[in-house]
């Protein structure tokens, strides 16, 4: 015993042993009061996602279906000792939040309430208050419909185009003729228009394409978008392209198809009425023009007894006629013209393409081909200058009677032509 109390007396004279004897009993002595009387503190925990569960729901039952927002977080404060709620020590992950849809009994927006719990039933900490108590969400039924498009420039006209130019709003063209919109029933139904909404930010001077974006309106109002898609999309934007015409004055003028060898350079006189006219022409690119071809003529139209011909503007592109007129009248000088009929010998014809259902060729309509050209040329042509082929190797022949066109020609002379088109009747057995 005496043995004993002299090495515990040398031991707690050793003052490296005090040291650290003393830091233990210390350390001991912090976390007794720690545990007993630590400081009881609020902490904030965010980012907690709010369930809200459709499965077997009453909103479910009815058929409703969540629209618009659907994913949602809250904060939390929590209340309890600094050693279970301080700091890192709880996260959203310790907690379940759920939005309640037992109150859901039409379609429409509602305030959901939101519960909090800890996922540990034996938590020692109490929540003591919520970011929201509420959620608002928006129910419908699912429904979707199908509706047109149409152009609207939102700039003022006057600003787009400058002096000597033409644009119309009925001239855009556009693909996108219609949109499908789906989502909450009572907005699908509300829609009652939809427009491609485009800005001129520049005055246009050409043909230009922008981007114009998709806005629904709901009896001349626009509609808030929030619960509705539009081609499943929560926004659609789609190219328009936006004509722009110069204006000029021009002269009409024809093009002529099948010319003889001596007309091509030196086309035949003409007179085309009116004979000046203001037009709007598209602008593509840099142009500029004097004249404007009105229509085309071809060589086999024209004789000294057919010399008048009519063109409709409506069958002339990518121009407008700004001074109200319909047809152009075109006249040809023939007077240094007139007309001869030649025969052609049935041997002299060149049929293509027979074969042994062929029953019988009838060339009686071929026995007067009128020719036109100059008084002095045509007193030169004889038959056999006269040409004839017939392909049937190109030609649709049933059994019976077929009508198939001959391709009449002339040879040795560059100035005369064949006025008019012939066939022949083609028996098929």
């Amino acid at each position: 015993m005496i043995n004993f109390r002299l090495s515990l007396r040398k031991l707690f004279s050793n003052t490296k042993f005090l040291i650290a004897f003393s830091i233990v009993v210390a350390f001991i002595f912090w976390i007794v009061v720690a545990l007993e009387y630590a400081p009881v503190i609020e902490n904030e925990i965010k980012d907690i996602p709010v369930e809200i569960d459709m499965n077997n729901s009453v909103p479910d039952k009815l058929g409703l279906q969540i629209f618009g927002q659907s994913e949602f977080t809250i904060s939390i404060t929590v209340k309890g000792n600094r050693y279970i709620v301080g700091g890192d020590l709880l996260t959203a992950d310790d907690f379940e939040a759920e939005a309640q849809t037992a109150y859901v009994d039409s379609a429409g927006l509602h305030s959901l309430i939101i519960k909090v719990t800890a996922k540990d039933a034996n938590a020692e900490y109490e929540i003591v208050s919520k970011s929201a108590d509420y959620l608002e969400v928006y129910f419908d039924k699912y429904a979707e419909k199908e509706i047109a498009v149409k152009p609207r420039i939102v700039t003022e006209l006057e600003s787009i185009v400058e002096d000597d130019y033409l644009f119309d709003e009925a001239d855009i063209i556009y693909s996108t003729k219609t949109v499908k919109i789906s989502g909450a029933q009572q907005q699908v139904e509300a829609v009652s228009a939809a427009y491609a909404e485009a800005e001129i930010r520049n005055p246009l001077t050409e043909i230009t394409t922008v981007d114009s974006q998709i806005v629904l309106e709901s009896n001349g109002k626009s509609l808030t978008q929030s619960y509705v898609k539009i081609n499943g999309n929560e926004s659609l934007t789609v190219p328009i392209n936006l004509p722009v015409y110069k204006v000029m004055s021009v002269t009409p003028k024809v093009s002529f198809k099948n010319s003889p060898a001596e007309y091509i350079g030196k086309p035949l006189s003409y007179t085309v009425s009116p004979s000046q006219i203001r037009v709007g022409i598209l602008q593509t690119g840099e142009t500029n023009i004097d004249t404007l071809n009105v229509g085309s003529i071809d060589f086999s139209e024209i004789s000294p007894t057919n010399s008048s011909f009519t063109f409709s503007t409506d069958e002339i592109e990518n121009v407008k006629i700004l001074n109200g007129t319909k047809l152009f009248r075109v006249e040809i000088d023939t007077s240094a013209l007139s007309s001869k009929s030649f025969s052609v010998d049935k041997s002299a014809v060149n049929v293509i393409g027979a074969n042994n259902s062929i029953k019988n060729i009838d060339y009686s309509s071929i026995q007067s081909i009128n020719v036109v050209g100059k008084t002095d040329t045509l007193a030169s042509l004889k038959s056999s200058n006269i040409e004839a082929s017939i392909d049937l190797s190109k030609a649709t022949l049933n059994k019976g009677k077929n009508t198939v066109p001959v391709n009449v020609s002339i040879k040795n002379s560059d100035s005369c032509w064949v006025f008019g088109a012939y066939s022949v009747t083609v028996t098929v057995q």
